[in-house]
């Protein structure tokens, strides 16, 4: 092994396999025979020894044979396609220019034939299969090594770490993070304490929504309707209790339209639940009543019957508990416009802007004198001013982020407000948006319009209001179809006289000369005749007066009604027949004139609150009460600015 040579088997000393030279014996004996030497035995004869050992090992290995079978095909590293077909490689090496062929070997390539011809034999090395070789690893230390970390999605690198913040930047930092911590406890508080108030609010079946009398459904789609009705009114009992008001906010937010019912109204209620789930049959009965004796889900159908509108909305208020709302929120800002209904109250509110208190809200929501508000329409309009004004002071910036202000609050409606299963506190914030928000000719107050006041039907003591179904009827097609309401149906503010133009000495007419208040009258009561009207909630009082009347010598004609409201006796009259007129209202203790040119040359004795009785008259004594209504205007006065909210 290693550098030693290799010798013979006879140990002759002579190298196994080295031509040229005879294999001799210990005794120099030459060999018996030559061997025949291969290619590589000749080539590594010409190098050193350790080429001529070399070449003698390969010697002695096996011939390499051809495989019997050729290998499958192997196309570009992949697996073989199953049936296809080789052609063998030709067995042989092409022999070696100036040497003989060594058997056994195959034939070496030679230089390529001239015109790209193949060498003879058929070899083609170009044939074989071909191996790709993986991609090679960088010697070690010369380049750095690779970022073992995955590389972020959409290529980007990773950004360089930020400097360290300065103190100052620490600072607001962490007062950011305070003030958010603050922020998220107060939303917190909130939340829970609306969610709190949400579920403590009593809640009532009473909508019908998909009810037989909802005319023209299409035509409200969108439009929000809410009845708010007012219970336990301070000073009244009965029906008289109960202030009903509709208001219906149309889909674009842009315009509302609040209508008020007479409690004492006569109307017709369809069949409705009760609240212990009872069936109550239909009945005619006052507007009122409806809510009393069948309970929120009755008045909404006998609402629903009357109008034709889908109520999508019952807010049900004791106005018994409002001033403690009031007082709650440490009072409430009103703006009062001068109107019918204000001076109606038992302690009217001045005009304008005034802050209100529990006690000043009680008096304002009383009525005034018994029989001043027979339809109901002065308290409905008084609750309902002073609902949405303690409303929007609730939802005001001041009292939101007083959280005590707001628990009594929100404790004090929750036991006064009643409303719907579907109703939240955030349809009553709307409503109340909607109806501070809105002023002017966007929001339209009407009443129902009547046909008669004191009606008694057969059988029964109590007095009813009987509406004009024809106005009725055409006041509530134009809240359907969303036009302007009939003016004859409009309550508007009470506004003062404009000046008029003063008319030349020509167009004057002629000016009833009055007389002063201490003349004496110059009709008897024999001469007189007067129409007796009632206009109270009393019932028969007319009749009790017309007898009273005759009994001291006047001629008594019509006895009936009266349709309208007023809120003092009153003694209509026409042209010509003052004097009359003046006889009439010294009988009748508080009585005014009033001149109608509608009446014609009668004279009507109107009984209204505060009515006492009818005391004789003297001819030539001069009457008890002035005409305040009729005397001259002493001067200019000027007038009032007007208030608006």
């Amino acid at each position: 092994m290693g550098d030693k040579p290799t010798r013979d088997a006879g140990g002759s000393g002579v190298p196994r396999g080295v031509p040229g030279r005879g294999r001799r014996g210990r005794d120099g004996e030459p060999a018996a025979a030559a061997q025949h030497i291969t290619v590589e035995q000749l080539l590594a004869r010409q190098d050193g020894g350790t080429n001529r050992r070399r070449a003698a090992r390969r010697a002695e290995e096996p011939v390499l044979r051809a495989p019997e079978a050729p290998p499958p095909v192997v196309r570009a590293g992949l697996p073989p396609v199953p049936g296809a077909a080789r052609s063998a490689p030709p067995a042989g090496l092409p022999p070696v220019p100036g040497l003989p062929p060594v058997p056994g070997l195959p034939p070496v390539p030679g230089p390529p034939a001239p015109g790209g011809a193949r060498q003879p034999g058929g070899f083609a090395p170009d044939r074989g299969p071909v191996r790709r070789s993986g991609p090679i690893p960088p010697l070690p230390g010369r380049f750095p090594p690779p970022d073992t970390e995955d590389p972020p999605r959409g290529g980007r690198r990773p950004r360089a770490p930020r400097p360290p913040a300065s103190p100052r930047r620490r600072r607001l930092t962490r007062a950011l993070m305070a003030l958010a911590v603050v922020l998220g406890v107060v939303v917190l508080y909130h939340l829970g304490l609306y969610f709190y108030v949400d579920q403590k609010i009593d809640r009532v079946d009473a909508l019908a929504v998909d009810g037989p009398e909802i005319l023209a459904p299409a035509l409200q789609e969108g439009d929000e309707t809410y009845l708010v009705v007012g219970s336990g009114v301070p000073g009244q009992t009965g029906p008289a209790s109960v202030a009903a008001l509709l208001a219906s906010v149309s889909s674009e937010g842009d315009r509302a339209v609040l209508v008020s019912f007479p409690p004492t109204a006569l109307i017709d209620t369809p069949a409705c639940r009760t609240p212990d789930g009872s069936l109550r049959s239909p009945v005619t009965e006052a507007f009122a009543t409806s809510l009393l004796e069948g309970g929120p889900s009755c008045m909404v159908r006998a609402v629903q019957q009357l109008s034709g509108l889908r109520v999508d909305h019952y807010l049900g208020v004791d106005l018994a508990d409002l001033p403690g709302m009031v007082d709650a929120l440490g009072g409430v800002p009103v703006c009062v416009v001068p109107s019918q209904a204000t001076t109606a109250a038992a302690t009217p509110l001045p005009p304008g802007f005034s802050e209100v208190s529990g006690e000043a809200a009680t008096g304002y929501l009383q009525p005034g004198e018994s029989g001043a508000d027979v339809t109901g329409t002065a308290v409905a309009e008084r609750a309902q001013r002073l609902l949405t004004s303690t409303l929007r002071a609730a939802m005001s910036t001041g009292t939101l982020v007083d959280p005590l202000t707001l628990n009594r609050f929100l404790n004090r409606a929750a036991e006064a407000v009643t409303v719907d299963e579907q109703t939240t506190l955030g349809d009553l914030r709307a409503l109340a948006g909607s109806l501070g928000d809105l002023s002017g000719d966007a929001v339209q107050r009407a009443s129902l319009p009547v046909a008669q006041v004191g009606y008694v039907p057969a059988g029964t003591e109590q007095a009813y209001v009987l509406l004009d179904g024809r106005g009725t009827r055409s006041l509530f097609d134009a809240v359907i179809e969303g036009t302007s309401v009939p003016e004859e149906f409009v309550i508007g503010p009470e506004e003062s006289a404009a000046p008029a133009e003063e008319p030349s000495a020509e167009e004057a007419p002629p000016a009833e000369v009055v007389p002063p208040a201490e003349a004496a009258l110059t009709v008897p009561p024999a001469s007189v005749a007067v129409d007796v009207l009632n206009g109270t909630g009393t019932t028969g009082l007319a009749g009790t007066v017309a007898d009273l009347m005759r009994a001291q010598g006047f001629g008594v004609g019509a006895v009936g009604n009266e349709p309208g409201t007023v809120n003092e006796t009153v003694v209509r009259y026409g042209p010509g027949v003052l004097e009359p007129a003046r006889t009439v209202a010294a009988a009748v203790p508080g009585a005014v004139l009033e001149a109608s040119d509608s009446i014609g040359d009668t004279v009507q004795l109107v009984i209204g609150p505060g009515y006492s009785t009818v005391v004789p008259v003297t001819i030539g004594a001069p009457a008890e009460q002035p005409a305040a209504d009729v005397t001259e205007p002493s001067a200019a006065e000027p007038e009032p600015e007007p208030v608006s909210c």
